[in-house]
């Protein structure tokens, strides 16, 4: 996305340029050609992986190089602009249950899942959940496509995910936290990222919000719908669709429902959005990016420090601890920073060892250089860059080490997954 992004970029400088693409990522290139306004942009598409193309079949590549960059342009490869579709109609389809579920996976409205069909009774049912106005615009990047979301979009997928109307002023926290957030890459991305949804706050239990025993598991209708719901709005509202831009290489089952919320009235410490900034009263959702790697059923905080430590490209770590293991670490008088502090300082590598990591060249050293990540700079320490290959250091940035705690307490058991980045929305300005 972002190569034929640049790409364009370059024509509208009066610069030639063609983009180089891998075969698995022609539809994604033009999805992104048409949304920058230049869908005839000039491409050569080469095999998969294309920096391993061994040279002996560069000179078959070159010419398509070469003519593509000097061939004069067609009429339609001179025409600029967004493609702007026709109106839909606003009853998508009638007809029995079965053709209307037909209709929704031909047209990619669903993750697979049979869907609840959002007829204009349940759309209004859904929207008596919220005092905002139907056409009220919730985000203009709601992402992969950046498409433009209002109040009533979000109700219809609200339904179709099998949410009560109480639950939308989650949803549009969601939606919110989705379309600020840092996710135009990541949502697009060869790993299988699947976005965790926190819930804090006093909407937990008004919605009845499971955070004890199986909280991250099935069977509570509130974590599972809305969890639900994050990822059908990524595919409904967003335009995501495996092969086209979403290209998850292997995919991931938590992509389904990724969503709990903290059980703080268990937990020692002070919650997770207090930890971040909020008040205890308010209501606020989280947005992690993440949720491939995933290690457990660990309390020994060193077992924890070192598993995280062969996570790849180390740039945040959530630990989900269950109530009995922090009142534990509480009673040796450790706080959530304490414990946060200890798993960051003992999750640590040599300098060799991280420099040899595949991501550390193309990555971590330029940001340790002061490159941006999430609109921030020097995540690590600056003096990385010269310590000797022998120094033992953090492969975190110590502000992405969390605690969140979620749990029943029938073992003190606990879960490390990779996600940080949290974007957050509240929730109670959308009531």
């Amino acid at each position: 996305m972002w190569g034929a992004h640049w790409t364009i970029n370059l024509e509208k400088r009066g610069v030639p340029a063609v983009y180089i693409v891998d075969e698995p990522f022609e539809e994604d290139v033009q999805v992104t050609c048409e949304a920058d306004g230049m869908p005839y942009l000039r491409r050569v598409v080469v095999p998969h992986p294309c920096g391993s193309i061994p040279d002996e079949q560069l000179p078959e590549i070159m010419p398509k190089l070469v003519d593509a960059l000097t061939r004069p342009l067609t009429e339609d490869e001179t025409k600029i602009g967004i493609i702007t579709p026709k109106e839909p109609p606003r009853i998508a389809v009638t007809g029995t249950l079965d053709a209307i579920q037909d209709y929704f996976y031909k047209h990619r409205w669903t993750d697979g899942l049979p869907i609840i069909p959002p007829t204009e009774e349940k759309v209004k049912e859904m929207l008596k959940g919220t005092s905002h106005s139907p056409d009220e615009i919730v985000t203009t990047t709601m992402w992969p496509e950046k498409w433009t979301v209002t109040v009533e979009k979000v109700a219809i997928v609200g339904v179709m995910a099998g949410c009560k109307p109480e639950y939308m002023p989650v949803l549009l926290a969601i939606v919110e936290a989705w379309g600020k957030g840092a996710f135009s890459s990541s949502v697009r991305s060869t790993n299988s990222f699947s976005f965790p949804v926190v819930v804090n706050g006093p909407i937990r239990n008004e919605i009845g919000m499971n955070s004890g025993i199986g909280a991250m598991g099935p069977c509570n209708h509130a974590n599972a719908t809305i969890g639900r719901f994050k990822r059908l709005a990524i595919i409904c509202l967003g335009g995501s669709w495996p092969g086209i831009n979403m290209m998850g290489s292997q995919g991931n089952p938590s992509e389904y429902s990724f969503c709990f919320a903290e059980n703080e009235e268990a937990s020692p410490w002070e919650p997770f959005h207090v930890s971040m900034g909020y008040k205890p009263e308010e209501s606020v959702v989280s947005i992690f990016s993440g949720g491939w790697s995933h290690l457990g059923n660990y309390s020994d905080l060193d077992r924890i420090a070192k598993g995280i430590a062969t996570f790849e490209w180390p740039n945040g770590c959530t630990i989900i601890m269950d109530p009995m293991v922090a009142r534990r670490l509480a009673e040796k008088g450790y706080s959530k920073q304490d414990v946060e502090e200890y798993i960051w300082s003992h999750a640590t590598e040599t300098m060799r060892e991280f420099r040899a990591r595949k991501y550390y060249k193309m990555f971590i050293e330029k940001i340790l250089k002061g490159k941006e990540m999430y609109g921030e700079k020097y995540l690590w320490p600056r003096d990385y860059l010269d310590l000797p290959d022998d120094a033992v250091v953090p492969i975190y940035p110590r502000k992405y080490v969390k605690v969140v705690v979620v749990g029943g307490e029938t073992n003190p058991f606990c879960q490390a997954w990779k996600f940080a980045y949290p974007s957050m929305a509240s929730v109670d300005k959308w009531r």
